[in-house]
């Protein structure tokens, strides 16, 4: 049995809703820009760098993409991102000793350097991960948007990779890892004083928001952190909905091996929060008979526990009769206790109120 829990400001709803659980075995982010100051929702991603060398991963869409434009005025001097497998050598090494060649590397270097005619990085993205070379202790505060992706996984080898973990709850990486049978020999790699060092006590170190590993995948992989997050209808990295859209299902999967309690909340962006609802089949119409009833969409709610390997649908409506601007976007914010948050951002768009 799944329980559900919404919490609205006034009072909490409890529904027991006795569920068969489901056997589930391009880039413009989702904010509107095109309609001037955008709708959001915004955020700040805070990164404290180190002076030297930072494994860095970024959980939202820059604003400003440009690296010339983005690091302007910081001490940021080398940026590069990776592009295709590393062999052991390569990730054991200090960044210094390999990026002279420049193989398989994307590099921005600061336009006042004497090598910055040699930069081919053009865009900084999210859920991209980038070592970051700075001159000076920095706290970046990276000012962007959600946007949903998951991890690529190279099969047998080392993989640069980042997950959006939950600061106020950080999972060790043993516990994080536990479930991905590609990931289960745990060949972790963090960086530390500018170099790359083997985590070699995964059961006592926590996972770290905004840092990058070097992380070793056995074979094929889709491992996207303890909970998978999947979606339909959905295009630049979010849902988009106009006036005769209907339901969206987003299914959640508990992929660790521990039992996981969710939590899912609306973030509103400048125009507002986006009305939204959920589906709930009632077992006790009138005549008998089934009925779906459409459900206000609180400000929590709250479900589990999931066990390990199970699935949980909900399916989201916008409630179009509430809606009074032609573009309006929110983001759904997705809190699991096994460590990790997803963001999903999620925009309206009412055609028929363009020009009104």
């Amino acid at each position: 049995m799944i329980k559900i829990i919404a919490s609205h400001r006034f009072v909490t709803l409890k529904i027991l809703i006795a569920a068969a659980l489901m056997c589930l075995t391009g880039r413009t982010p989702l904010t509107g820009q095109d309609t001037g100051e955008g709708v959001g929702p915004y955020r700040t991603q805070t990164i404290a760098l180190n002076a030297g060398w930072n494994a860095v991963y970024l959980e939202v869409e820059p604003l400003e993409s440009a690296p010339d434009a983005l690091f302007d005025g910081t001490p940021i001097e080398i940026v590069a991102s990776y592009f295709r497998p590393v062999t052991s050598m390569e990730y054991t090494e200090s960044p210094s000793d390999f990026l002279g060649d420049r193989k398989s590397w994307s590099v921005w270097y600061a336009p006042e350097r004497d090598d910055a005619i040699l930069s081919n990085l053009y865009a900084i993205q999210a859920h991209h991960c980038y070592l970051i070379y700075s001159e000076s202790a920095y706290t970046w505060n990276l000012e962007g948007s959600p946007y949903f992706d998951a991890v690529t996984w190279h099969p047998n080898a080392h993989n640069l990779v980042g997950f959006p973990v939950d600061t106020a709850n950080a999972p060790t990486v043993a516990n994080f890892f536990a479930g991905a049978e590609a990931q289960s020999g745990l060949k972790v790699y963090r960086m530390v004083n500018g170099r790359w060092v083997l985590i070699t006590a995964p059961e006592s170190t926590f996972m770290e928001a905004g840092k990058a590993y070097w992380t070793y995948a056995e074979g094929a992989s889709v491992f996207t952190g303890p909970l998978q997050v999947e979606f339909k209808g959905s295009a630049n990295g979010g849902i988009i909905y106009n006036e005769s859209s209907g339901a969206r299902r987003v299914v959640f999967t508990n992929q660790s091996a521990f039992p996981q309690e969710l939590s899912l909340s609306l973030r509103a962006g400048r125009t507002g929060l986006v009305p939204m609802g959920y589906l709930l089949t009632a077992l006790d119409g009138p005549d008998g008979s089934v009925q779906i009833v459409t459900l206000d969409f609180p400000e929590t709610l709250e479900i589990g526990p999931l066990e390990a390997g199970q699935s949980f649908a909900i399916d989201l409506v916008v409630q179009n009769s509430e809606i009074s601007e032609a573009v309006m976007g929110s983001t759904l914010v997705i809190t699991s206790d096994a460590g990790l948050i997803r963001e999903i951002p999620i925009l309206t768009v009412r055609n028929d109120l363009l020009n009104q």
